[in-house]
């Protein structure tokens, strides 16, 4: 089955679900205005891809969905937020390459293709 990776998040409750998901949850935290958001998104885009079934993902517009952004501490754009057994395994804030986003996820034991 395929899935568009990076989902829009339209709601906290959209959200509260996902987090509840079987799967390990990477979501990320970007803004309609955020230049370094639209450098990441193909990168993030691609890693997301070599996850396949192994990783669900989302992306939240922390302007629009302010109490989301509050609920998460968001202090910066780009945030990336890795969920596991409906817990925040782990953070990232700021810009990441291909390369470093791989590898935070395999620290985080999510598998890649190789």
């Amino acid at each position: 089955m395929s899935r568009a990776p990076l989902a829009h998040v339209r709601s906290m409750a959209e959200l509260d679900a996902l987090i509840a998901g079987p799967l390990p949850l990477l979501v990320t935290f970007t803004g309609p205005k955020c230049m370094i958001c639209r450098q990441l998104a193909p990168m993030l885009d691609a890693v997301v891809a070599e996850a396949g079934a192994s990783l669900a993902s989302a992306k939240v517009d922390a302007e629009a969905l302010a109490e989301v952004s509050g609920r998460f501490e968001i202090r910066a754009l780009p945030t990336t937020l890795l969920f596991r057994g409906g817990q925040l395994a782990d953070r990232i804030a700021g810009f990441s390459t291909a390369a470093s986003l791989r590898a935070w996820l395999k620290g985080q034991g999510v598998a890649l293709a190789a």
